[in-house]
């Protein structure tokens, strides 16, 4: 019964995709750039000055203001790039990332393609080192499903996947943080606890922690962390978070930050944080912000 809701969310996935066509992430058009220049440079400034207007103007229209096909290999997620995405085209990548879009109980792809690489990516890494996969702010699952999913070596470790959040479908309180009827459902967040477990159903040692962070970490039993996922939508609560787990990430391990570069009030705090702990992040462009425990 656990996995019925798995296989048809797999199912709706397969019969949406099938009356779909073209790529919804790779953008056709024209742009042009919003940009003009007077710097003579060495060529016009060699030229009669009555001529140097029009040859500014010739060099701004051939160089900005003509328009152009957009270029785009990729746009999605507040990214758009010229970037040779070949993971998109491997086939255990492209299997994770429909696990990712079954957890999301929606038919309709998300556009998280650059997130999961990334994650995948910071998880595989961790394999090696010793500790447990920690998530904090799981929502559905999507992330740690399309994880999980990618490494057949889960099943032969020891490791655990923690997985803590309210498992609410309420929207967040700026003030408190915590899940409030008053603010609406998300359609991103989880719809329940159930519902999250049965996503999770298909692998050991996944264990989810209902409740507010960081005072849900006395519900777990906590011990070394190889892989750290922060997503909470809440900047107090994700330094708060960090501080408590910061010193539980072994040296090696990886921290991923969700919405670093997203939403302003996060990376401002988490800066804040980097400089007192003394850590180093990576902005990616999709958002997220990787930090590598030294």
């Amino acid at each position: 019964m656990l996995q019925d809701v798995n296989q048809n969310s797999a199912h709706a996935i397969v019969e949406h995709d099938a009356l779909t066509s073209g790529n919804q992430f790779s953008p056709r058009g024209w742009y042009w750039y919003s940009f003009k220049s007077k710097f003579a440079g060495p060529r016009i400034q060699s030229m009669p000055k009555m001529i140097r207007g029009p040859l500014f103007w010739i060099r701004n229209l051939r160089f900005y203001r003509l328009p152009r096909r957009l270029p785009f290999t990729y746009s999605a997620d507040g990214m758009a790039t010229l970037a040779i995405a070949s993971f998109l085209s491997q086939e255990k990548f492209r299997k994770s990332y429909f696990r990712l879009r079954v957890a999301s109980r929606e038919v309709v792809d998300p556009g998280l393609h650059w997130r999961a690489h990334q994650a995948i990516w910071c998880a595989k890494h961790c394999m090696k080192i010793e500790g447990d996969f920690v998530e904090c702010g799981t929502g559905k699952g999507l992330m740690m499903s399309a994880v999980l999913d990618s490494m057949t070596e889960w099943e032969n470790s020891s490791k655990r996947m923690l997985l803590f959040d309210t498992f609410s479908p309420y929207g967040i309180d700026p003030e408190t943080g915590k899940n409030g009827q008053r603010f609406g459902t998300r359609g991103t967040y989880a719809s329940s606890v159930e519902d999250v477990a049965a996503n999770f159903s298909e692998w050991e040692r996944v264990e989810l922690i209902q409740g507010f962070l960081p005072d849900s970490f006395s519900k777990a039993s906590l011990g070394d962390v190889a892989f750290l996922h922060i997503d909470l939508n809440h900047a107090p609560a994700e330094i708060a978070v960090v501080r408590h787990l910061w010193p539980l990430l072994k040296p090696g391990g990886i921290m991923l930050l969700d919405d670093y570069a997203q939403v302003l009030d996060q990376n401002f705090a988490m800066n804040k944080l980097a400089e007192e702990l003394h850590f180093d992040i990576l902005t990616t462009a999709s958002g997220q912000g990787i930090v590598i425990k030294s």
